[in-house]
C-alpha cells in the first residue's frame, strides 16, 4: 500500500522527525504540499522525495493512505475530505478523530454567573449550572465536555443531537480549552446603548449590583496568573455588553496588554480607547464585530435609543480595524430598518470602513424567516458587496437556514 505524506511545516523539522513518522506510518512515496508552496521544492526533499500537489499524488497512488504532517490540520482535513474518504486520511501530529462534532465543542466554553455552556448557539446549546472557583468551574467544563464528546462519539442520546451545527469531519479527540466567551452575565456588565431587539437588558439589569459571583474583571485576572491558559492559542472572546462601558475596562485592557492570549470582541464602538488601539496596533485582537444596524442618523436613533451615530462612525475610521478581521453588522428590523435609504447607507459606510458584511435577524422573533422586502435589500446590498470584493456573511447564531442559504448562494452567484 502506497503511502502519501502530506504537509512540509520545514525541511529541518523533516529531517528530525521522519523516522519516527516512518515508524509509525511506513516509509512515504511522495511528499504532498500545498499547490502555493509548491515552488520552493524543485529538487528532492531530503534528496530522496519528489514533492508534488495532493493531486498529483493521488494520480500517482489513487489508493495510497494519506499521512498529515502538521500539528495543526483542522483545514488540511477538511480540504482532504473533499477529495477521498476519512478511512484514507491519519494524522503524525495533530490530536484529530473523524466523528460527528462542532466547531466550539471541546474547545469553547460560554462562561456566565453561574451556569456554562460548551457552545454559544443560543437556545440550542446544553446549559450546565456550576458554582466554586474559577479552576473548579473550568474543570467542571472539562468533565462534562468530555462526556458529551463520548457520548457523541458512542452515538448515545446527548444534549447536541438535535443541533444542525453537529456534523460528521475530523475533531479533536482530546478537550482542551481554548476560547472562553463572556455574554452579559457576569455581574459589572453594562451597556450604554438601550438597544430595541437586546435579550440581554434584564439579565445585566438584575445582575448590575450582584456581589454573589465573579465579575468579567475577577475573571481575567485569575486565567492570567494559571500558564496553562497564557499561550497565543488561548482566546478571550468579550460580548458582554459595552466593554468599554465597563468600570474596570482599563484594568482589564491592562490584563489583556500582559498576556498573550488573542482577542475577540464586540462593540458598539460609541466609546474610543486608546488602549484598545494599542491592541490593535500589535494584532492580538482576531476578530472584531459592531451592529450598526441602520445607514441613517435617525434610524439608528430609533434602533440604539441613543444619539450616538455621528461618534460611532468617527470612532470606526479612527481605530486601525484593518489589523484586525472587522465585521459591520445588520440586523432586519421589520417597519424600521428594511429601507433603500438606510440599507444604501449602511453599505457606504461599510465599505469606507473595510472588513466585511455580516447579516441578521431579530433574535426575540426565535429564527423567523425574513421578509420579501428584507431579501430584496440583502440582494441589493451582495450585489454592490461582491462588485467591490466585500464579503457577506450570515450570522447562524440568530438567522434562519433558509435566509442564510439564501445569502451564500445569492452571494456566490451575483
Amino acid at each position: 500500500m502506497a503511502n502519501i505524506f502530506f504537509g512540509i511545516s520545514s525541511e529541518k523539522k523533516i529531517s528530525q522527525t521522519i523516522e519516527n513518522w516512518i515508524s509509525i506510518a511506513g516509509t512515504p512515496d511522495v511528499f504532498a504540499e500545498k499547490d502555493e508552496n509548491l515552488k520552493k521544492y524543485q529538487t528532492k526533499l531530503l534528496g530522496r522525495y519528489d514533492v508534488v500537489s495532493i493531486d498529483e499524488a493521488l494520480e500517482r497512488y489513487p489508493d495510497a493512505e494519506v499521512w498529515v504532517t502538521y500539528r495543526k490540520a483542522d483545514n488540511t482535513a477538511r480540504m482532504l475530505l473533499t477529495k477521498l474518504p476519512p478511512e484514507k486520511i491519519h494524522f503524525l501530529e495533530a490530536d484529530l478523530e473523524y466523528r460527528k462534532g462542532c466547531l466550539y465543542l471541546g474547545n469553547f466554553i460560554s462562561y456566565r454567573k453561574d451556569n456554562f455552556s460548551p457552545c454559544c448557539i443560543t437556545g440550542r446549546c446544553p446549559v450546565v449550572n456550576t458554582s466554586g472557583s474559577i479552576p473548579q468551574r473550568l474543570k467542571h467544563w472539562q468533565d462534562y465536555t468530555t462526556e458529551l464528546i463520548d457520548d457523541i462519539r458512542c452515538g448515545r442520546p446527548n444534549k447536541c443531537q438535535r443541533c444542525h451545527l453537529l456534523t460528521y469531519g475530523f475533531w479533536r479527540k482530546s478537550v482542551k480549552l481554548d476560547e472562553i466567551s463572556f455574554g452579559s452575565n457576569q455581574p459589572g456588565d453594562v451597556c450604554n446603548f438601550k438597544c430595541v431587539y437586546c435579550f440581554s437588558e434584564d439579565t445585566m439589569k438584575r445582575l448590575k449590583n450582584d456581589d454573589d459571583g465573579f465579575t468579567t474583571y475577577e475573571i481575567l485576572q485569575q486565567l492570567s496568573q494559571m500558564p496553562e491558559y497564557d499561550t497565543e492559542e488561548f482566546t478571550v472572546r468579550l460580548a458582554n455588553g459595552e466593554f468599554f462601558a465597563n468600570r474596570h475596562c482599563d484594568e482589564m485592557l491592562d490584563i489583556l496588554l500582559q498576556t498573550k492570549w488573542k482577542i475577540q470582541l464586540i462593540s458598539n464602538y460609541s466609546i474610543y480607547n486608546e488602549k484598545f488601539a494599542t491592541l490593535l496596533e500589535n494584532g492580538r485582537v482576531k476578530r472584531s464585530t459592531t451592529s450598526l444596524d441602520a445607514g441613517t442618523r435617525e434610524t439608528f436613533q430609533k434602533i440604539k435609543q441613543v444619539d450616538r451615530f455621528d461618534k460611532v462612525v468617527e470612532n470606526l475610521k479612527r481605530y486601525p480595524l484593518d489589523k484586525t478581521r472587522f465585521s459591520m453588522k445588520y440586523i432586519f428590523l421589520e417597519g424600521i430598518n428594511d429601507n433603500e435609504t438606510d440599507i444604501d447607507g449602511f453599505y457606504e459606510i461599510a465599505k469606507e470602513i473595510g472588513g466585511n458584511i455580516t447579516l441578521s435577524a431579530d433574535e426575540n422573533l426565535h429564527f423567523a424567516p425574513w421578509t420579501d422586502k428584507m431579501r430584496e435589500l440583502a440582494l441589493r446590498i451582495i450585489k454592490k458587496a461582491k462588485a467591490d470584493n466585500i464579503a457577506v456573511l450570515s450570522n447562524s447564531a440568530y438567522i434562519n437556514r433558509s435566509d442564510a442559504k439564501f445569502i451564500r448562494d445569492s452571494y456566490n452567484n451575483a
